[in-house]
């Protein structure tokens, strides 16, 4: 999103919480007319600034930003569930390889004990 969407964003919940631009200078401790010089993009928004401001106006700054928490959420699950998978897979190479350890320790054991019984005669 762009810094003017954002100010555009911020100026159109401003409006629809009925506060005026004197009241969030105020807030912010700064002088209405610079204020209004960063809802008219003449100064730069910064990050602490814009957190500031989605305070005042009791909004999560991922609105502001005009980013869908969803959407975030459903990222973290993605994040979370490729991990899963790749323990998943982890886990299953190492049971495969132990198996496999097992089996060929069987198969010498059997054909150990085969030889013996054959020396002994079979008795």
């Amino acid at each position: 999103m762009e810094s003017t969407d954002i100010i555009k964003k911020i100026k159109e919940i401003r409006i629809e919480k009925k506060k005026t631009i004197e009241d969030i200078a105020l807030s912010l401790d700064i002088s209405a007319n610079a204020y209004r010089k960063i809802e008219m993009n003449y100064t730069k928004l910064t990050i602490d600034r814009l957190y500031e401001i989605s305070k005042i106006l009791e909004v999560e700054i991922s609105e502001l930003l005009g980013i869908e928490t969803k959407e975030v959420y459903n990222q973290e699950n993605k994040d979370n569930a490729t991990g899963y998978l790749q323990k998943i897979e982890h886990f299953y190479q190492d049971n495969k390889e132990i198996t496999e350890k097992l089996i060929e320790t069987q198969q010498s054991e059997i054909q150990f004990l085969r030889e013996l019984l054959a020396k002994s005669g079979g008795k």
